[in-house]
């Protein structure tokens, strides 16, 4: 494996998660293998094209192959939190049942983290985006990073959700284990898919449905919730209420990466902006851009700054 090179000057963000040696089997059953995969792995490289100063924390084997890292190279982003821990890095195959609904078998997996994985000068980055694969990314650790004093935006699709070996389906007992992670969290994201893995399918219909899992998810202690809708948009909910993000209209060619290049653009608008409604159109506008294109956690996939407001403009 290649050695990163390290270039850290003021971090705009820190991602925290596993990268992984991914093979993709899409509902047509084709297979696209060994690839670069994981929400850390994507959002990373998104981010930096848009312009963001971003570090990667991650944990990777030896055997991760140098081809595979040498994108976030070519993309800028900071690799001194690229830790190689042990023989293996994390494998897995992702199989898609259909574009909006997948499945996540695990092969290998690299070791966890702990608050001592970051670096003095990650941990004075203005804000963590934790995005673990399967629950890498420790409850305490999240605990640690709040008293930071930092924003810190989390991904529940490795706490339960759909890239997570282990789902809740709302069990009380087991969805308090959760409770940590959204107590320090500024923002949760959720994809529809992840909240019916993590809290169980209310017998109820769309669009009540979200509401109820963002509802059940700010009980538990979150403070504002954003669900991913696939082709119906993005919810957004807090202690006021909810409100409703229509989709832009775009021709979806390969849907991998969808949400993690959403919150790229959400995380990208929300540091220069802090309006969450501006934040979310600006994300959704990065992954329409992004599904458009095929090549999985590639630069050229993903569109700048400038590509963005044009397309929002449009």
């Amino acid at each position: 494996m290649m050695k990163a090179e390290k270039h850290t000057n003021n971090l705009d963000v820190v991602v925290i998660g596993h990268i992984i040696i991914e093979t993709i089997v899409f509902p047509d059953s084709s297979v696209l293998t060994p690839v670069l995969g994981s929400p850390a792995a994507y959002s990373s490289v998104a981010l930096a094209k848009l312009g963001c100063k971003v570090g990667l924390c991650t944990k990777v084997g030896k055997d991760m192959p140098s081809e595979l890292v040498s994108v976030f190279e070519k993309a800028r982003v900071d690799l001194q939190g690229l830790l190689v821990a042990g023989e293996y890095s994390t494998r897995n195959q992702l199989v898609y049942t259909h574009m909006e609904q997948k499945r996540v078998i695990y092969m290998r997996k690299a070791p966890s983290f702990t608050i001592h994985d970051l670096s003095k000068s990650y941990k004075a980055a203005q804000l963590f985006y934790v995005c673990p694969m399967d629950f890498e990314v420790p409850a305490k650790m999240v605990e640690e990073l709040a008293t930071l004093g930092k924003p810190i935006f989390v991904d529940l699709g490795g706490y339960g959700g759909a890239t997570s070996s282990f789902h809740q389906f709302g069990e009380s007992s087991k969805l308090q284990q959760l409770k940590p992670i959204l107590e320090s969290a500024s923002v949760v994201k959720a994809s529809f898919e992840d909240c019916g893995l993590i809290l169980g399918k209310p017998e109820i219909k769309a669009p009540a449905v979200e509401t109820a899992f963002a509802e059940k998810l700010v009980k538990l202690g979150a403070e504002k919730v954003v669900i991913t809708l696939g082709s119906r948009g993005v919810y957004l909910h807090d202690h006021s209420g909810g409100s409703y993000f229509p989709p832009f209209h775009c021709k979806a060619v390969d849907t991998t990466g969808a949400g993690d290049t959403f919150c790229a653009g959400l995380i990208y608008k929300y540091i220069r902006s802090h309006d969450m409604g501006a934040a979310i159109r600006f994300g959704e506008a990065v992954a329409c851009l992004v599904i458009e294109k095929t090549g999985g956690v590639d630069v050229e996939r993903m569109p700048n700054r400038e590509k963005v407001i044009e397309f929002i403009n449009a």
